[in-house]
């Protein structure tokens, strides 16, 4: 399959890697010049345990390449991916300018049907918002767009790609669904699933997983404040805690 990734920041290089290792041919699109001939030539401008080595075989065997120019990297792509900034504004939300500044240049030069995905940590209601603008400039026959969020631990995101717990892809496309299930089949294979739902929910998805992550981690905290208070040890309430299968041991160590 042919994908192309329009982003290399962290979520867009691991993620274009990772699909290139599976045997899809991978064009990285970033506006940064400097960047993309630094990875041209075998540089990798992250760092993640297990990146370069499947960067340096998939770049020598044509499996992934990069380029600044859109047009030329979404050539014949099947899926493109939209891995761009989402900072936060002024007021906290998220800046979806780069998003949707792109949907606009795809408007623009798709010429035949191509799935839309965003995968960058984006508001619930942003795949409306892509397929809005898209629309302005362009027949809906000719695109999908899908919400397919990301569930990268840094120092482990290779490893979390390649054999993910689960895949939420957000699709209501027949046509899509069976693209992003292909994609991601080589992934899956140990019977983790892929599981479909509305763009809004896996979306929503996203946001769920990182709060309750962050809710346990600050739970623990909290329990630490007060062994430290009354003379317990932490770590053994959290082991007390952890053993508890409703519960489970990750994510609760304090700091």
């Amino acid at each position: 399959m042919k994908i192309a990734v329009v982003g290399t920041g962290y979520v867009g290089l691991v993620s274009g890697t990772c699909f290139a290792e599976s045997g899809n041919y991978v064009t990285c699109i970033d506006i940064d010049a400097a960047k993309v001939e630094k990875m041209r030539n075998g540089y990798v401008p992250i760092y993640e345990p297990g990146l370069e080595v499947l960067f340096e075989r998939n770049t020598r065997q044509g499996r992934l390449e990069f380029t600044t120019d859109l047009k030329e990297g979404i050539r014949e792509a099947n899926i493109v991916f939209l891995a761009l900034p989402t900072p936060p504004g002024a007021d906290g939300s998220a800046d979806l300018s780069y998003v949707l500044k792109v949907a606009s240049d795809l408007s623009e030069i798709i010429t035949e049907y191509t799935v839309i995905v965003d995968k960058s940590t984006v508001p619930v209601g942003t795949a409306e918002k892509v397929e809005a603008v898209l629309s302005e400039k362009l027949n809906h026959a000719l695109f999908d767009v899908v919400s397919n969020p990301e569930f990268l631990r840094e120092g482990v995101a290779v490893e979390d790609f390649m054999k993910p717990d689960r895949v939420v892809v957000g699709t209501s496309s027949e046509k899509a669904m069976k693209l992003m299930s292909a994609l991601y089949e080589p992934f899956v294979r140990q019977g983790n699933p892929v599981i479909f739902m509305d763009e809004r929910s896996a979306e929503m998805t996203k946001y769920a997983a990182n709060s309750y992550l962050a809710t346990r981690i600050s739970f623990m905290n909290e329990i630490a404040n007060l062994c430290e208070r009354l003379g317990a040890d932490v770590d053994m309430v959290r082991k007390g805690m952890g053993s508890d299968s409703r519960i489970g041991k990750r994510f609760y160590f304090r700091g």
